[in-house]
């Protein structure tokens, strides 16, 4: 890290904990369809707060992974219109536009806090009257987890929300694989392990795996195609979602598989959404930058990894199209 990203995060670490300290009540949001990084950072703070002030009212909300809750994280909270209504602070985690809150009640509250690392979205999507936004950070588990860990000595940092970061710091950079994994990010990690986390046990919990689980592994590989500019993808319809007996979030589970292929470009995953009728689109790269790609068709992320949504399979050929104009225009400049 610079010394003016260390500033900046500074400043808005003094901030947010004078928000905290100032305030009795809040409800932690983050982002719909969540990830290890959205669950971490949401339950890492919600936790850190409980055990900083107990005697303030905590609240986080949003939809379930089966895969990731109860097995990792608690169930949400359920709360009703009443709870909303209160006066309260509203804290988002890991989500960059307003569109994409789950369960998005941040009009009732009397301050936003938003902690991200993605891209700024278009101003009109973009939100929070106090912002601690980061993109060059490979998780929003890392910013909070180094809030947490550079507060004075009387707060305290327990196993339980140590391990939460841990976990999101793990989903954000698949086990510190990806480019923007630095030393700040190990040192980070080091630390929160110093605080008691076990990363067997949170290995095994996170990628053990099931027959179930192999099934899709198998479809993929009997289905993925490349492209001539080296595009990978496969694509999980509705039938497919039924005869295997997964959900739309799972559509992305072995994307990395693809991603390693020797002379692939990028991949894409393609999965039909029941609740929305369109396609959820997850994109992965080595190298290649994509996330501009998903920016076209509504989406957005980082540069090694975005997602958008396709409205029906009509539009596939075009997404797969810009991805390889983008991986031949890379070569160009490589």
């Amino acid at each position: 890290m610079n010394d003016q990203l260390i500033k900046s995060m500074h400043d808005a670490f003094n901030k947010i904990l004078k928000v905290i300290k100032d305030n009795d009540r809040f409800i932690i949001y983050r982002h719909s369809s969540p990830d290890f990084d959205a669950l971490g950072a949401q339950m890492g703070l919600v936790t850190w707060i409980k055990d900083n002030f107990p005697n303030k009212e905590v609240y986080f909300v949003g939809d379930e992974d089966p895969n990731l809750i109860p097995l990792l994280f608690p169930h949400m909270q359920q709360l009703d219109e009443n709870d909303y209504l209160k006066e309260h602070i509203a804290i988002t985690v890991d989500v960059a536009d307003s569109k994409r809150i789950s369960i998005n009640h941040l009009n009732l509250s009397k301050f936003v806090i938003k902690i991200d690392h993605h891209n700024l979205p278009p101003k009109e999507l973009d939100f929070g009257n106090l912002k601690a936004v980061f993109p060059t950070r490979p998780a929003a588990s890392e910013i909070l987890a180094l809030f947490a860990l550079s507060r004075p000595k009387r707060y305290v940092l327990s196993k339980e929300a140590a391990t939460y970061f841990y976990i999101g710091i793990i989903g954000d950079t698949s086990r510190f694989l990806y480019d923007d994994t630095d030393s700040a990010t190990l040192r980070i990690a080091a630390d929160l392990l110093e605080c008691g986390v076990n990363k067997t046990e949170i290995y095994h919990k996170m990628y053990q795996t099931d027959t179930r689980r192999l099934n899709i592994l198998k479809f993929c590989l009997n289905s993925y195609r490349i492209t001539d500019a080296g595009i990978a993808y496969y694509v999980i319809d509705k039938k497919d979602l039924e005869s295997l007996n997964m959900t739309t979030n799972e559509g992305n589970l072995h994307i990395n598989v693809f991603r390693d292929l020797k002379d692939v470009k990028a991949v894409a995953s393609i999965t039909f959404d029941a609740d929305k009728k369109d396609y959820r689109v997850s994109i992965r790269s080595r190298e290649l930058v994509v996330d501009k790609v998903a920016k076209e068709f509504n989406g957005g992320g980082h540069d090694f990894a975005a997602g958008c949504r396709i409205s029906d399979l009509s539009q596939l050929n075009k997404l797969l199209e810009k991805l390889g104009q983008a991986a031949v225009e890379s070569s160009k400049h490589s």
